[in-house]
Order: structure tokens, then sequence, then C-alpha cells
């Protein structure tokens, strides 16, 4: 993505976020430095709660390590094998995972690179392609973006319903800070 946190935070927080809720939504992330691997999770909290959170504990705590273990076996997917030049049955697999990564994001339950990754993109794409995005995470990120006018916000009220349960919420706390819902 190329900036430090702290500098996206920042764009996020002030450079891109309507005027309606400003101060209202800030993003945090931290890393743990004693975990064998760094990880550690990201957050979205509005009005100082946490509204939104990733972690990679996710995919085990929630189940999906095993959904995916499922639609590998009823899909017969080969386990990946490493011939020494190439790893075989790697777009199988990343198929079935991309499925996966799909469920958990409409689901709501996110890694730290899903938001990430989702941002880098955001930053990267005209809002009206973000706002159209079959990313739901990318339209997040532009439902809540100064560039989002009320004539575009009042076309989309039809659409909050068919949004993902997570997704629908900040879709409605930017309806609401306009005073259109």
């Amino acid at each position: 993505m190329g900036n430090s946190w702290s500098g996206l935070r920042r764009e996020l927080e002030n450079d891109y976020i309507c005027e309606s809720l400003k101060g209202r939504v800030q993003y945090f992330i931290t890393h743990y430095r004693k975990a064998h691997d760094d990880y550690g999770r990201i957050a979205i909290r509005v009005d100082g709660k946490e509204v939104l959170r990733g972690n990679p504990f996710n995919y085990y705590v929630k189940g999906y390590v095993y959904k995916e273990r499922v639609l590998k076996e009823e899909r017969g997917v080969p386990t990946r094998k490493w011939t020494g030049k190439e790893t075989l049955y790697n777009e199988e697999n990343e198929e079935v995972e991309d499925m996966v990564n799909e469920m958990m994001n409409n689901d709501g339950f996110f890694e730290i690179y899903h938001i990430t990754d989702a941002i880098g993109e955001y930053k990267n794409l005209d809002i009206k392609e973000s706002i159209n995005s079959p990313n739901p995470m990318i339209r997040m990120f532009a439902i809540m973006d100064r560039r989002i006018g009320k004539r575009t916000l009042m076309n989309i009220i039809p659409e909050v319903d068919n949004q993902p349960q997570w997704l629908q919420f900040f879709y409605k706390l930017r309806l609401e800070s306009e005073n259109l819902l």
C-alpha cells in the first residue's frame, strides 16, 4: 500500500470520510510482537464501539477451516503437491479457498489482509467503481466516502437490504448521518 498505517488511518478518517461521519469512525490495527507469526487484529469503531473486526483466528474459530475441507472433499480437489518445479493442483485449491474467503467476508468475518488489501484497492479505484465493487469491504469504504453525494445515496436506498448484514450497518449509518433514512 505504500503508506504507514498511521498515514492510511489519517487519510481514511480525515480525507476520504464524509463530513457527517468525521470524528465518529476510527480505524485500529495492532500486531502482537511476541506472537509467533506477528499477527494481530484490526477493527473499525463507530462512536467508540467496535463494529467490525478482523483477525486470523476467525478462519478456525468460526469453522471455515472445516467448510473448506468439506468443499474440497465434495469437489474431489487433491492436496497440493510440490514436484520440485511446480505446485500441482494449486488452481483447484485456490478456487475453493476463494469461495471460503467470500463466505467469511459475507458473514462479516475478516482477516487483517482482507481489510488492508481492500483499502489499497479502494484508494486506487474511481468512486463509482468502488461503490459498485463486487468486494463488500470496498463498498463499505465507498459508502462512507465524501465523494458519494446525496443523489447517489438516494439511489442506493433500495439496495441496502441486498447488502450483507454487516454492510447494511454502514449503509444505514451513512444514510442516517445525512438524514436520508
